[in-house]
């Protein structure tokens, strides 16, 4: 059945069909300010491996589209076995038809929906604005979210220097301007490793990598079929970066870079595998940071997600947390790691608890990041 909910103020709560796609990107572009098309849509959505269906709830009234609740779905892995788990993603509600519950409504929807089906719990990261909604339908926050930045070209974000903040460009310009000192300073630790660098995503080699450790908190499923489907986006460019010991690939990592609409230029290191390891990853890992800091030296920003790359390795080549100072200073924008279980064993899934931030080692890779 594909109407869910009808009221008397005639909204109607129903499932996403192939003749709503002009309505879901009109909305989309109302809500969020920017250009999607029917590819980013299909392969967001449309193509995703994990589930039958195109998992969107749409809000209509009066012929139109007015509200949008999908979900991004995953195979996660937690210890030796694995689940399916959803991300609420791309929410919006037309600015026309907000404080009308719409949100509340697609979101129960949802929880009564999947409650009985496969997934065995939502995850996602809402900013302090949308959380309270969350909290409210049962989530619970997990842990923060924290990323690392390596400011490479500071007035990009700021504008010019005298509308800085004091001291800000004294403390993160000296960590970003020396591209060519930092890859020297590496190649003590990494001459070892020689750096393959590919267009795109090499699905197998990474795949292979992720299977020689993979962690036992929760993630994404890093087989072929996730690389392949996560990674192709049509809103990011990307190349697969490999370090090899004596023929032997060692470590790789996913770059993607896209420019907004904003004319800033986004570098992201989207994934690293294996997940964990010792002292060989981590020395793999400052010869393939080495490349990556050189080759995207015009670069005006390059993030990646806390838990990916050892910190140590990261703070060497200029990266800064936006945890604390100086970045906090910048914004106040504060998204969290939160999750609700779905299935019968509450607040615990193959035996983890779900609510434990240091359960879970995510990237990019598993957040909503186009």
């Amino acid at each position: 059945m594909s109407v869910l909910n009808r009221v008397e103020d005639e909204y109607v709560v129903r499932w996403y069909k192939p003749s709503d796609l002009s309505g879901f990107l009109s909305l989309d572009r109302a809500v969020f300010h920017r250009r999607r098309n029917e590819a980013w849509f299909r392969w967001k959505y449309v193509d995703n491996p994990y589930v039958d269906h195109v998992p969107v709830l749409v809000v209509e009234k009066d012929g139109e589209i007015v509200g949008a609740r999908p979900f991004l779905a995953f195979r996660m892995r937690v210890g030796s076995g694995t689940v399916l788990a959803l991300q609420p993603a791309d929410t919006m509600v037309h600015p026309d038809h907000r404080r009308q519950g719409l949100f509340t409504r697609m979101t129960s929807h949802a929880i009564d929906h999947y409650g009985d089906g496969e997934p065995a719990f939502f995850f996602n990261f809402p900013n302090q604005r949308s959380r309270p909604g969350y909290l409210k339908l049962g989530w619970q926050i997990v842990g923060d979210r924290e990323t690392y930045h390596r400011i490479q070209n500071p007035t990009a974000f700021l504008g010019d220097e005298d509308g800085v903040g004091s001291g800000f460009l004294d403390y993160v310009l000296p960590l970003t301007n020396d591209v060519h000192g930092l890859y020297r300073s590496a190649v003590g630790d990494s001459e070892a490793f020689s750096i393959a660098r590919r267009s795109g995503v090499e699905a197998g080699v990474l795949a292979d990598l992720y299977a020689t450790n993979p962690p036992e908190a929760i993630h994404a499923l890093r087989d072929e079929t996730f690389y392949r489907w996560r990674f192709s986006s049509p809103e990011w460019e990307r190349t697969t970066y490999v370090a090899s010991d004596s023929g032997d690939s060692v470590a790789g990592i996913v770059v993607r870079k896209r420019t907004t609409s904003d004319g800033v230029t986004v570098v992201q290191l989207a994934d690293a595998v294996p997940m964990v390891g010792g002292d060989s990853r981590d020395n793999a890992f400052v010869a393939l940071l080495a490349r990556i800091v050189r080759d995207y030296a015009d670069a005006d920003l390059v993030s990646v997600t806390n838990g990916t790359i050892p910190p140590e390795v990261l703070i060497r080549f200029g990266f800064v947390g936006d945890a604390g100072p100086p970045l906090s200073w910048l914004s106040d924008f504060d998204c969290r790691l939160v999750a609700l279980p779905l299935d019968d064993d509450g607040w615990s899934v193959g035996g983890t608890r779900l609510g434990l931030r240091s359960n879970w080692h995510i990237s990019f890779a598993e957040r909503d990041t186009a």
